[in-house]
């Protein structure tokens, strides 16, 4: 096929190699005191497989006589004599051992030698097999006679694929150096199975092929578990290829069984037809050094890629990486980030000092599942990445997480749009967005923005110490291919950035440019001035008006004052008992300790911390003692039917138990000893779930004064959490229990209940209730669960209805929407509106109103014009018009649409006005956009219609016209 590429090839190599060892120092074969081994050697020409193989001039030939040996021992050397190439697969059946590897190469000079697995599932193809070392070969996998075969038919290939397969752990798998190209397997979408052309293979897509393919299966009964410790992938050039670049993959969901002792350095993966590195299930890898470019150019159809994302990782480590143009094919079918935390991560996941460029996604995204840590990006730069993923933001973010030090650089007149999450924090960031195009887009409002430098956009409202205007680079805007081509965004001297930063702890003590931190003040940016340093040594005075906000059973939230130039500063809460740091938080006068003993005395105070981190003298002692709690779990209860006992995925003591759906007639029954009467609050832990769980779960509360049901969804990702169901009155002794049945739509886990004794609490002190829901529009035929909180005196909130109270609901247009016990049902098509009403011992309190819509999938009202005053218009005039349509999104999908208003003249089009918006599912949207008439208007109209920019591109409505 492309064999006459090879000297071309090969020069690409050794100046990509010349390049990664000028830019990063790149390491070569690690040296060790391997025993001696027999060395066997292949020669494509001249071998012969009569021979012993143990000598050049008694080589073998061909691959089968590699494959049929079974006895290879630890420290043997299989090499490749240069200038040969082979075809078929390479299939290993011996492994090294401990220290002593079995070693795959080459031996002599001339053109790396080659094999071809010739459209077979791999060039190298092992299974079960560990302590191996794959290096300075070329691998190819196409059909020589179709090589285009790919465009048409759907095929499982990769260039290396290594199976853990029910066997244990495989050790210490090394490939390094290995030159891999046209493999021409599947690029089909994660989201979609198909069977491969072949009839070999069902259910598979993309992420079953690659050009480094490992795997490992551990999800069968009674077999060993499966999962790789020692992985290294070092110096490979892995380019023009059909599929993905990297993969790595497990099927475990228990941490204990993920791949391990993973490193992915120095690595070059461009022009792939998927994405060009994804590790998954593995604890803390390694991802550094490496280069992803190109990646979706080579192959049509793509869909749902990034250039380097982890899925189902126990915290990560992604660093020094270049990741630029990943494409985009269909908007709608597009992630093309640079970089992604995706499904089921946990723990902390650390991006520093990355570069990236022109990614049609922009730079990061998250899928929101993150548990038990944060992301972390610091000391990056994003030059001109943009927003033509599916969901329009250069940052689709949804966990928690911290950004500090990077840069973004847009000078595409696109803007830069970021999610709108009240979990992210922004700090010593540039946010420079220019461009030939007017830049419309506001920050959001959810995220705290503390110490950040803003320039060609207005700074967010609730940002604070903001630096506004040149932030003062040296030459910014010139980043090309390759990491070391950003110094432009290193600061001038008379910066305005220099030690205008905020301290941020924990910091990675370096910059972009490995300048340490901090000289003095902090500066903002990936670039820390090593000559200018501002000093700043006066500690702030000690927080005051500390108070107990809320208090749980192992929880306790205080709030106090302190503050600098009306910024609110960091703080650290102590155990007064030990001088223990319990927590801190970012420039907040808030701060809430978990992991505290139940009904237990502790003293706190707080320290609070300017931004150049100088600590205040310690605060008064606030006292506050937790609640009591009742602890019951799986194994204490009483089971009828046969469950099925389960452990870990982030359960209550490590165990939980499960069974299929069923009609109601097995359960799972939590009796309380309950040693003061009261009030409590009832919780079930949930594991981790997934989408054979029961999105309705029924759990049914019986207290002092009757039992109440109420409906759960167990199928949340992120488990290991406490949920609350309601609040009861319980007598003393056990008369109350919780039960759960099986009656459900699919697999019901049960584990632990909780309730914390609610001392004090009382409904008269009840001072306002709210009706909500999360799904405010439905379809006809479809349902939702309205919900109803109380607040007391003290703001605690809690669920009603509740014991020795009623609720009643009011629904002003039964035709449209139909509520009975808290179900509202979709009758036809229309707008209603609904409140709920609070009775006890003679008091009533009605709620706010919500207002429910049942419509189609998509509504979109036709626009309407409206002047200065808010007064719709039925003819121009003078002035400013604001033109509105509203959008109803009652399906399961993203929506994209966009408003265009079109201002024409006497002479033609005068000006054009957009707003785009992006809707979530179940989700509706008002599009405004206002434009400025002249004084005299006649000959003059405004033009406006909705536009869908995502699928069908087509109008939405009809042309709204005002003249």
């Amino acid at each position: 096929m492309k064999y006459k590429r090879q000297i071309v090839q090969m020069i690409s190599i050794a100046m990509t190699a010349i390049m990664l060892l000028s830019a990063w120092g790149a390491v070569g074969p690690v040296n060790r005191a391997y025993a001696d081994g027999v060395t066997y050697y292949m020669d494509a020409v001249n071998g012969n497989d009569s021979n012993n193989g143990t000598s050049e001039a008694t080589a073998w030939k061909s691959l089968a006589k590699v494959n049929n040996k079974t006895n290879f021992q630890p420290g043997d050397h299989i090499l490749f004599k240069s200038g040969g190439s082979w075809s078929g697969s390479l299939k290993l059946k011996s492994s090294g051992a401990e220290g002593n590897p079995i070693v795959v190469g080459k031996y002599g000079d001339g053109p790396t030698p080659i094999i071809n697995a010739n459209a077979a599932y791999a060039a190298i193809d092992l299974e079960n097999i560990q302590y191996i070392t794959l290096q300075d070969l070329e691998l190819t996998n196409f059909n020589p006679a179709a090589p285009d075969d790919y465009k048409t038919g759907f095929y499982r290939r990769s260039g290396i694929w290594i199976k853990s397969f029910h066997n244990g752990p495989m050790n210490d798998i090394t490939i390094r150096n290995m030159d891999i190209h046209d493999v021409t397997g599947m690029n089909l979408t994660g989201e979609a199975t198909t069977t491969t052309t072949d009839g070999k293979d069902k259910g598979v897509n993309k992420n079953a092929n690659a050009g480094i393919q490992i795997e490992a299966w551990e999800f069968e009964t009674g077999k060993p578990k499966a999962y790789i410790d020692g992985l290294t992938l070092e110096n490979n050039y892995i380019h023009d290829l059909a599929v993905i670049g990297v993969n790595i993959t497990a099927f475990s969901n228990d941490v204990a069984y993920f791949n391990r002792n993973v490193t992915i350095k120095g690595n070059t993966v461009s022009n792939t037809g998927a994405d060009g590195i994804i590790v998954g299930v593995s604890v803390n890898p390694l991802i550094e050094h490496n280069i992803s470019l190109d990646a979706g150019a080579y192959a049509p159809g793509i869909k749902w890629i990034a250039g380097i994302w982890v899925w189902r990782t126990d915290r990560a480590l992604v660093q020094f990486n270049e990741v630029g143009r990943t494409r985009a094919e269909i908007k709608a079918d597009s992630d093309s980030a640079a970089f992604d935390t995706d499904l089921a991560t946990r723990g902390d996941h650390i991006f520093q000092y990355n570069y990236t460029h022109d990614n049609a996604g922009g730079f990061f995204m998250d899928m929101g599942q993150l548990k038990g840590g944060i992301n972390i990006l610091r000391y990056n730069i994003s030059q001109n990445d943009k927003r033509d993923g599916w969901h329009s933001y250069t940052m689709n973010i949804n966990d928690p997480g911290i950004y500090y030090n990077n840069v973004f650089y847009n000078d595409l007149g696109i803007g830069f749009q970021m999610k709108n999450n009240p979990n992210a924090t922004y700090m010593n960031n540039v946010f420079y967005v220019t461009g030939p195009s007017p830049v419309t887009e506001t920050y959001p409002t959810g995220p705290k923005f503390l110490s950040n430098a803003f320039y060609g956009k207005a700074a967010p409202a609730q940002g604070k110490n903001n630096v506004v205007g040149d932030p003062g680079f040296v030459d910014p805007g010139k980043g090309v291919d390759g990491y070391n081509t950003v110094d432009g965004y290193k600061l001038k001297p008379d910066s305005p950035l220099i030690g205008a930063g905020t301290v941020v702890a924990n910091n990675g003590g370096r910059d972009f440019w490995n300048n340490p931190i901090y000289r003095g003040s902090p500066d903002i940016g990936a670039f820390e001035d090593s000559s200018t340093a501002i000093n700043d040594t006066i500690a702030p005075v000690k927080p005051t008006a500390v108070a107990v906000k809320d208090y749980q059973d192992s929880t306790v939230t205080l709030t106090w004052a302190a503050s600098e130039n009306g910024v609110e500063l960091d703080a650290e809460i102590y155990n007064a008992a030990n001088n223990q740091l319990l927590t801190s938080v970012i420039a907040s006068n808030e701060a809430t300790v978990t992991g505290l003993t139940p009904d237990t005395d502790y003293n706190l105070y707080v320290v609070a911390k300017d931004r150049n981190w100088n600590a205040s003298e310690p605060s008064a002692n606030i006292a506050v003692k937790t609640r009591k709690s009742v602890i019951i779990d799986d194994t204490q209860a009483v089971k009828v039917g046969t469950w099925t006992a389960a452990t870990g995925t982030n359960s209550y003591n490590n165990n939980f138990v499960k069974i299929a759906a069923g009609s109601g007639t097995n359960s799972v029954k939590w009796t309380p000893q309950v040693t003061i009467p009261g009030f409590y609050a009832v919780y079930y832990y949930l594991p981790d779930g997934g989408s054979s769980r029961a999105g309705n779960a029924k759990y049914t509360v019986t207290s002092s004064t009757g039992s109440k049901t109420y409906t759960a969804d167990q199928r949340p990702v992120r488990g290991g959490t406490w949920n609350q169901l309601g609040i009861h009155s319980f007598s003393a002794g056990t008369s109350g229990f919780v039960q759960l049945s099986d009656a459900a739509s699919g697999e019901v886990v049960a584990d632990a209940i909780k309730l914390v004794y609610l001392d004090g609490f009382g409904l008269e002190d009840i001072a306002r209730i709210q009706l909500f829901t999360t799904k405010l529009q439905l379809r006809e035929g479809e349902t939702t669960r309205f919900s109803v909180t109380g607040t007391d005196s003290e703001g605690q909130m809690v669920e009603l209805p509740t014991d020795s109270a009623e609720l009643s609901y009011i629904v002003d247009d039964p035709t449209v929407a139909t509520i009975n016990g808290g179900i509202v049902s979709g009758i036809s098509n229309g707008v209603t509106h609904f409140h709920a009403k609070f009775s006890y011992n003679g008091r009533f309190l009605d709620s706010n109103s919500v207002e429910l819509i049942v419509g189609p999938k998509l509504a979109v009202e036709t626009p309407t014009f409206t002047d200065a005053n808010g007064q719709e218009l039925t003819a121009m005039k003078a002035g400013t018009i604001t033109v509105s349509s509203r959008i109803i999104n009652s399906s399961e999908k993203h929506l994209n649409a966009t408003l265009i208003v079109v201002l024409h003249g006497p002479a033609g089009i005068v000006e054009t006005k957009s707003q785009e918006v992006v809707l979530n599912k179940y989700d509706n949207n008002t599009l405004t956009v206002s434009i400025t008439t002249p004084e005299r208007v006649e000959g003059y109209s405004l033009k406006a219609f909705i536009w869908d920019n995502l699928t069908d591109m087509t109008a939405l409505t009809d042309l709204a016209i005002l003249q």
